[in-house]
């Protein structure tokens, strides 16, 4: 009997210490599931897809930005060129690449032009939107000093006199090709618009006068106003630049043109929140550092930081602005 009590409790303790066990075994696989994945990141670099090439505004704020972020994330940022197909080759590698955070887009709104020419099915909102870091109110109309006009109500009357003959160099289905067709709509003008390629392009189109008319960036190509190679017509805004009073608005000259960018960091669908925060947080800091505020205004661009969901809803906003234009741009396109 004895024994037989003896088997008895060995046997209950056997199953309680199974027991036990399984329930500590099932804790730790549910604490495993359930880690934060931005506990350890980022662990390895980063690759940063510039769909455009290198020498534009785009490259030049995407490097300067990514130097002050390595610092905050504590990696190094590989920023990498992938142009073509108005940046869309670039945004789909993002969009194929692995959602760990390791592969983020620098771009800016230029992302939304091929959805809205019907050249692709997707834009900004297929991207996990991690933040806005930069503001750019410099976009000028530009051109040379041997036309027959040298202010923007001087080249509006000489378009309309001449129509189809001014050339405005832009790139098919995208940001430049957008402004073209707002420009021809909202100045009554007919233009003759050249794909000659993007913004390094188009400067050097400009400046050896193989275009005649563009779109670009004040602080980008600021030496060439300086110069006299170059003569702005206007700041396509509403309010004159307080980094650059002097040059006038397309509003304040009668014409209603506003094109605005702003550079954002998007990461494939399905990327962790957790990871997304993380950079987006190092995003803010960035923006909020003195010697990073210092350079960006050497390119008059204003460092501006906004979150997920502030950054979603603007760029949600601007996408609505430019599909005003979708029926002109799409026919433009074909």
């Amino acid at each position: 009997m004895k024994n037989k009590t003896l088997r008895t409790s060995v046997v209950v303790l056997v199953l309680v210490l199974f027991s036990s066990w399984s329930l500590f075994a099932a804790g730790q696989a549910e604490t495993k599931t359930v880690e934060d994945p931005s506990s350890t990141y980022p662990s390895s670099p980063i690759q940063i897809i510039v769909p455009v090439g290198a020498g534009g505004d785009t490259d030049l704020n995407a490097r300067l930005f990514s130097r002050y972020l390595e610092k905050e994330l504590g990696q190094s940022l590989a920023v990498v060129n992938v142009s073509g197909g108005g940046g869309t080759l670039g945004m789909q590698r993002v969009l194929d690449s692995n959602p760990d955070g390791y592969t983020a887009l620098f771009f800016h709104g230029e992302a939304m032009i091929p959805k809205i020419a019907g050249l692709v099915d997707f834009g900004i909102e297929a991207f996990e939107m991690v933040g806005i870091g930069v503001l750019d109110d410099t976009t000028v109309l530009a051109t040379h000093p041997g036309m027959p006009f040298q202010t923007l109500p001087e080249f509006i009357s000489y378009a309309k006199a001449n129509p189809g003959e001014v050339e405005f160099g832009m790139m098919t289905g995208g940001y430049p090709h957008l402004v073209g067709i707002v420009l021809e709509e909202e100045a009554g003008i007919d233009l003759n618009l050249v794909d000659v390629g993007g913004n390094a392009a188009k400067t050097v189109a400009l400046m050896g006068r193989k275009t005649e008319v563009i779109n670009t960036q004040y602080g980008l190509t600021l030496d060439y106003f300086k110069s006299g190679d170059f003569v702005v017509l206007g700041l396509t805004s509403k309010e004159r630049n307080p980094l650059f009073p002097e040059v006038p608005t397309t509003a304040e000259q009668g014409l209603n043109l506003e094109f605005n960018k702003f550079f954002f960091v998007g990461m494939p669908k399905g990327t962790p929140k957790s990871i997304v925060d993380k950079f987006s947080a190092a995003m803010k800091r960035v923006v909020e550092n003195p010697e990073y505020q210092a350079e960006a205004e050497k390119y008059f661009v204003t460092p501006t930081y906004m979150n997920p969901e502030d950054a979603s809803a603007h760029a949600q906003e601007v996408f609505e602005y430019f599909s005003k234009y979708q029926d002109l741009f799409r026919g433009s396109s074909k």
